[in-house]
């Protein structure tokens, strides 16, 4: 019985697969596999615009515990860290996403290579994000010439985060991993502190391998329950994963996955002034939390074809498809109101579902010539993505009528692309032009007092062109140049709230050099400008008007290895973020809101021979404002006012305990925000009033056993 069990499991990850080719920019072709794991890739060594991968040894060795956490050691991505779980990350690149409705609602995100937001075209919305911390192997950000390959969304950055792969021979692997929260103290970098009882589990199991040369498979399994570090925070994650391999021979592969994720957690939400100081860590808003189901699966086919000495490529066949549902519960009038020493509770709890059904089917080929002393890849391809959108408002359980426009949206689009990267001098000039052409046919039901009308359709089209230039004059120095068009269609909100739409569109060029001075030192250095037109996602917009905005900066990013075991990463980048042109003249030449101009990060880590790692990690942000107004002082709706500056330092220890054969047992012990401390934020989530407490200090301890 468990023999054929085992085989009908296997049979059915046959059946589906993943897209797991790592992010690639628009001047290279695609890989089967790309390495990718370093700064010093290939892939990343030849990229013609700013890039940044965070590795497996900064994941696990930094002292970080959450992706978001991670991800604010990339240089202009900016990062609202309110929960301390990752459930729900609140991410800004670039200057862009910070003024919504504190959902992450910019920059392409992509799990494994597929889009992990609801709607990948109308609902830039990261209301459910279906990965944990422990299932990452790492992270690529490309912020520049990603336009053609990947579509809308793509104009401030493309991060694909990339979960741990089929490994070459079976491997077991079980770990633990405990946070224990601090208490409040009321005052900020106070070291007499105590831990609470609140405790967070983290629990992750996988198993997988090659079965013989042909057939692999993994299951993969992380389980997290417990406490955040609010009171009443409880949480709960659970994420399944089963992927598949299967290599015909050397030039014909399938890969497949299937995954489910589930979670739950209460949303303490922000506190009035008064509270906070009182106590940043009480919930006074009992009735909130968050939840959401996301089924995804995806089979992709590769075919390898070609001699390769003057001519080779590879064509691939990819079919996505995710079932989403998440829901905010909210007390009714409550929700958008300052706390003032005691719970807020409403008579009414409504519930806001939101289904998103996707299906995603690209072929790509790519052609590799070689022509005398001139080289090029043509990348070629087609998207088909559909998007079936159901929304749903229940108050104390009761579903409500459905009465106006945008309660079920059917939406279809086109994507057809071609980019030719031409190489000349022995490789040491590269153009690369692109184009994508997108045909957008939305549709939204019409619903007048509850009584369905039939669909109402709109077509539009986009032509989104790039092209990206790098001259290496010697082998080790690459001097990069590029420019996209991208565009975000009309978002839900926006069609259903304020009859906004208009489509977005960015401008968005970079120009700089990377450097690679030996084994020891690389060096990275970018200007980047971002012009965008009718951007409406950030609620500071008036009316029925986007603003036209520029965002423009330097980021600057540096990997130094002094002494053998001793690894160090520095990032720093500036970014100024304004409001260009809008019908209000008043906030003409205002910043935007919750970006800080002035961001540096750092991450280390140092192997003492036989002993241990010591992993030491960090990050500043410079103040910023809340409002378009860009208003300093607090304002007595808890809606307006800057927002502090501050500094969280993280540091952990890890050491193999034990090692036999291909048995270790690996263990860590960290401290996250080690001098606790006391930072806010506005405006995130179901809390668009007063102080949203940002995490205190936290004791994590893990341990590992592979086998």
């Amino acid at each position: 019985m468990k023999k054929k069990f085992f085989c009908s499991i296997v049979g059915a990850c046959l059946l589906l697969a993943e897209d797991s080719v790592v992010l690639q920019d628009i001047t290279t072709q695609d890989e089967a596999i790309i390495d990718g794991a370093s700064y010093r890739s290939e892939d990343i060594i030849n990229n013609p615009g700013s890039r940044s991968v965070l590795s497996k040894k900064q994941l696990k060795q930094s002292g970080h515990v959450t992706i978001d956490a991670a991800l604010q050691e990339v240089p202009g991505v900016q990062v609202r860290e309110y929960s301390g779980t990752g459930v729900l990350p609140k991410l800004q690149f670039r200057g862009f996403g910070g003024a919504g409705n504190g959902h992450t609602n910019t920059g392409l995100i992509l799990l494994d290579g597929n889009n992990v937001y609801g709607g990948p075209y109308s609902n830039i919305e990261l209301a459910i994000f279906p990965t944990t911390f422990q299932m990452v192997e790492r992270i690529d950000v490309i912020k520049g010439g990603a336009s053609v390959q990947y579509g809308p969304n793509t104009f401030s950055s493309v991060i694909n985060i990339i979960s741990k792969e089929i490994p070459k021979e079976w491997e077991n692997e079980i770990s633990e991993r405990i946070t224990f929260w601090g208490k409040d103290t009321g005052q900020p970098f106070n070291s007499k502190i105590g831990l609470a009882n609140n405790m967070l589990f983290d629990t992750f199991l996988r198993s997988g391998g090659m079965i013989g040369e042909h057939f692999g498979i993994q299951a993969q399994a992380n389980i997290i329950g417990g406490q955040s570090f609010r009171e009443n925070s409880d949480t709960s994650v659970q994420n399944y994963k089963l992927d598949a391999i299967y290599k015909i021979n050397a030039n014909h592969v399938f890969k497949g996955f299937y995954q489910y994720y589930y979670f739950k957690a209460n949303d303490p939400g922000s506190l009035g002034t008064k509270d906070y100081y009182n106590n940043r860590f009480q919930n006074l808003r009992p009735n909130q939390y968050n939840s959401g189901v996301a089924k995804r699966m995806g089979v992709s086919y590769n075919w390898f074809f070609g001699s390769g000495e003057k001519f080779d490529g590879d064509f691939s066949l990819n079919y996505y498809f995710h079932d989403a549902t998440r829901n905010f519960a909210i007390d009714q009038g409550k929700y958008n109101q300052v706390t003032n020493g005691s719970a807020l509770t409403g008579e009414t709890i409504i519930d806001n579902l939101r289904r998103f059904v996707v299906n995603t089917f690209e072929p790509k080929a790519n052609f590799r010539i070689t022509t005398g002393s001139v080289k090029q890849n043509i990348v070629v391809g087609a998207r088909y993505t559909g998007e079936d959108l159901y929304y749903s408002t229940y108050h104390n359980g009761v579903m409500q009528p459905k009465s106006a426009k945008g309660t079920n949206y059917y939406n279809n689009f086109w994507a057809f692309y071609i980019s030719d990267e031409i190489k000349f001098f022995d490789e040491k000039l590269s153009i690369n032009p692109g184009l994508r052409y997108e045909l957008l046919n939305p549709g939204y039901s019409n619903i007048k007092n509850g009584v369905s009308n039939g669909i109402v359709r709109e077509t539009s089209h986009q032509f989104n062109p790039a092209v990206s230039i790098t001259y290496k004059p010697i082998k080790d120095l690459v001097f990069y140049a590029n420019y996209q068009k991208s565009f975000l269609p009309p978002q839900t909100g926006d069609i259903t709230g304020t009859s906004f739409e208009v489509t977005t569109t960015f401008q968005n060029t970079e120009v700089g050099a990377r450097y690679f001075l030996n084994p020891y030192v690389s060096f990275n250095a970018t200007y980047f400008a971002i012009f965008a037109d009718n951007y409406r996602i950030g609620k500071f917009a008036q009316g029925l008007y986007g603003v036209s905005a520029l965002s423009q900066g330097v980021e600057l990013e540096t990997y130094i290895t002094p002494v053998r075991g001793l690894n160090i990463h520095l990032a720093y980048s500036f970014t100024d973020a304004r409001v260009a042109n809008h019908k209000t003249e008043e906030i003409h030449g205002k910043f935007l809101p919750y970006v800080s101009p002035h961001q540096f990060s750092f991450d280390a880590t140092y192997d003492i021979p036989k002993f241990a790692t010591l992993g030491i990690s960090g990050y500043y942000y410079a103040k910023s404002y809340s409002d378009i107004m860009n208003t300093k002082e607090e304002s007595m709706d808890g809606k307006k006012g800057q927002l502090p500056d501050y500094f969280v330092f993280n540091a952990q220890i890890s050491r193999t305990l034990w090692k036999h054969g291909k048995q270790r047992i690996d263990g860590s012990l960290g401290i996250n925000n080690l001098f606790n401390a006391k930072y806010y934020f506005r405006g995130i989530g179901t809390s668009p009033a007063g102080r949203q407490p940002a995490p205190g200090r936290s004791v994590t301890c893990y341990v590992s056993y592979k086998f």
